[in-house]
């Protein structure tokens, strides 16, 4: 996995947030959002570009050989909680090469760091990778179905 690197996404950073975007088929958007999601709203796009600060982190992968974003995790620490909202999104021509699994384990490093004891997610239950990703962070001490989403809390 030597191919990519990860950086950390500045805030206010939008151009990584659209081209990761852009690289998602509609099934895989509808994964991550929860729904039909055919474009970013300009709403869509500040909220996740504002990181850096006040417990918003994320992080890019980035092809090394073209400096091209192909994936973005980031989490959100809930306010006076040692909990904190985890997602990430991996382009459809790199999914199932590992980039999600290195995604996550930084956010769940820099998490630690930051004093977060507990992820949280909400994930497609059909969308068996990203389960398994969430699952692989820790001990699982809460699953919650709504829907067609299951929310899993993870200790870290």
């Amino acid at each position: 996995m030597d191919a990519i690197a990860l950086r950390p996404l500045h805030g206010g950073e939008r151009r990584p947030v659209l081209e990761v975007f852009a690289g998602l088929s509609d099934r895989s958007r509808r994964l991550r959002f929860l729904g039909a999601k055919p474009r970013l709203s300009d709403r869509d796009l500040e909220l996740l570009a504002d990181v850096g600060c006040c417990g918003r982190e994320a992080v890019v992968a980035v092809e090394q050989e073209t400096g091209r974003p192909i994936g973005i995790g980031r989490y959100v620490r809930d306010a006076n909680a040692p909990e904190a909202e985890i997602a990430f999104e991996v382009v459809d021509e790199w999914q199932g090469r590992g980039v999600g699994t290195r995604l996550v384990l930084e956010l769940a490093r820099l998490a630690r760091a930051e004093g977060v004891l507990r992820m949280r997610a909400d994930v497609e239950r059909s969308n068996r990778a990203a389960l398994a990703l969430v699952r692989g962070l820790g001990e699982v001490i809460s699953s919650r179905s709504e829907g067609s989403a299951v929310e899993l809390v993870v200790c870290l």
